[in-house]
């Protein structure tokens, strides 16, 4: 339970870390959440798998919405900026340990994806130059649809992830 709580904690203030002091802090945010993963969590090429797609889903969800003009990045660019591709490896670090238990009940993923997604971008958007390209209340509608279809593809990598580690396999209920 300890490990849990730790990889939790690690994301939170990563989180903060990064959202509040940009690129640099990012940098230095990575390289110690890679660490701490490496040396208490990772269990196999599986987790390298977990995090790199989830990394990939999360800059590839993130460009789309800059370039459909959800979200407006301050370089001018449709691609998120790099702290923003950092919290991404953050969060996928805590899909298979953290938020696994919760990922068993699916409609309680689902509820806290569509809740916790687009308030992630609110406070980055408070805290960053990064900023929503639609009224504020539209913005955080189209994130909470982006975060249903997150919530599903996310579940489904972590149940990869279990098979392939021989894990037992989260059921997932209504």
């Amino acid at each position: 339970m300890a490990h849990i709580i730790a990889n939790a904690v690690k994301f939170q203030l990563g989180w903060v870390l990064v959202v509040l002091y940009g690129n640099t802090m990012a940098m230095i945010c990575a390289l110690a959440a890679l660490l701490i993963y490496g040396k208490w969590f990772y269990t196999g090429v599986q987790d390298a798998l977990l995090i790199a797609a989830t990394m990939l889903l999360g800059f590839f969800g993130d460009t789309l919405m800059g370039y459909f003009g959800l979200l407006v990045y301050p370089s001018g660019l449709v691609v998120p900026p790099f702290w923003m591709v950092t919290l991404w490896l953050l969060f996928s670090m805590t899909l298979p340990w953290s938020l696994r238990p919760l990922i068993r009940k699916r409609l309680l993923f689902i509820a806290f994806c569509i809740v916790g997604g687009p308030l992630s971008y609110v406070v980055g958007v408070r805290f960053t130059d990064v900023e929503f390209g639609l009224e504020r209340m539209q913005s955080i509608a189209a994130l909470g649809m982006i975060w249903i279809a997150h919530a599903l593809i996310l579940s489904n990598f972590v149940g990869r992830w279990e098979a392939a580690n021989n894990r037992p396999k989260l059921e997932c209920q209504p």
